[in-house]
Formats: C-alpha cells, sequence, structure tokens
C-alpha cells in the first residue's frame, strides 16, 4: 500500500479512534448517574446502551482502520483497490461513530427510514457506513488471496 494512503487511513483510524474516546465520557457519567441512590434503572437502560455503542463504535472503527492500514503494508494492492480501502474504512469510521453519537443524543435507533428526523438520518448514516465497510473487506480479501497465491 502506498505510504500517503496508510498515512490517510492510519491518521483517521486514530482520529475515530479518540471520538470513540471522547464518547466514553458521557457513557461513563451515564453509568454513574444509573448506580446512583434512588436511581431508577429502567431509566437509564436505553442511555446506557446508546452511548455504550456510541463508544465502542469509535473504539472499534479506529482500531479497525489502524490494523486494515498495517495489513494493507504488507499486500501488493492496485491503486483502485487502495482508494476502495482507504474511502471505504474513511466513511465507516466516520459515518458509525457520528451516527451512533446521535443516536445516543437524540434517542434514535437508526434501524429504519421514518420520515423526516435524525432517526432516519442515523439510518442512511450506518448503511453508508456498512457499504463502506464492506467494500473496503471485499477489496482486503481479494488483495490477500493474490498475495497468497504469490
Amino acid at each position: 500500500m502506498d505510504r500517503k494512503i496508510q498515512g490517510l487511513l492510519i491518521a483517521n483510524g486514530a482520529l475515530v479512534l479518540l471520538a470513540g474516546f471522547a464518547a466514553g465520557f458521557p457513557y461513563g457519567s451515564t453509568v454513574v448517574a444509573s448506580i446512583a441512590p434512588g436511581a431508577a434503572a429502567a431509566d437509564f437502560v436505553e442511555p446506557l446502551c446508546a452511548w455504550h455503542m456510541a463508544h465502542l463504535e469509535g473504539v472499534l472503527n479506529g482500531l479497525l482502520m489502524i490494523a486494515a492500514a498495517a495489513a494493507a503494508g504488507a499486500l501488493t494492492l492496485s491503486s483502485a483497490s487502495q482508494r476502495v480501502i482507504l474511502w471505504g474504512l474513511i466513511v465507516s469510521g466516520w459515518t458509525n461513530i457520528v451516527a451512533s453519537t446521535i443516536s445516543a443524543l437524540t434517542g434514535g435507533r437508526g434501524t429504519a427510514v421514518t420520515g423526516l428526523d435524525w432517526n432516519t438520518l442515523d439510518f442512511l448514516l450506518f448503511m453508508a457506513g456498512i457499504l463502506g465497510a464492506v467494500s473496503a473487506a471485499i477489496a482486503l480479501v481479494l488483495g490477500g488471496l493474490r498475495a497468497a497465491r504469490g
């Protein structure tokens, strides 16, 4: 993989990772609030799940981007494959952290189109992220198989 593309993927991965770390603060605050004396556990189920997801989306997507950049560095990839991996994972990483954070802030889940609202925006962002991740994974699979064949 070209060093410039690899560097861009690592930098974006680290930024998505940091966004995931930042989403950990409201997650931690929600955990603390949920165990406070007198807190009704049922009131915290949805916010806990939402902030947990936002935190993990950033951390896991950021790590995936960095790991894919490292793995792709061991492969000989066409420029088209490199672009698919770069942009697929950038789209996936950023849309997942943004959508999951919006979900946590608005109470939506992004599981369906529900009209002109935050939930629909989340759904569309998650769908773009899925397309990006699948495209990048396919490009990595093909590059890995080419390398394995010699």
